[in-house]
């Protein structure tokens, strides 16, 4: 398999497993301009897992 398709295969792996989580951070980050939003600290610490998760695979 070409390198192209393993990263593509990766990526897709990803947003099956965390589909909900991508959501909420792009909610943030969209809605942290323009409307006051709290989050709890597990969705935090869940959000935080996701992330680097996601920044440690090799891509």
């Amino acid at each position: 398999m070409s390198c192209q398709v393993i990263k593509k295969q990766i990526v897709s792996e990803l947003l099956d497993r965390y589909l909900f989580e991508l959501g909420v951070l792009e909610d943030a980050y969209i809605g942290a301009r323009y409307v006051p939003r709290e989050y709890t600290k597990e969705e935090a610490e869940r959000l935080i897992k996701v992330v680097s998760e996601i920044m440690s695979s090799e891509l």
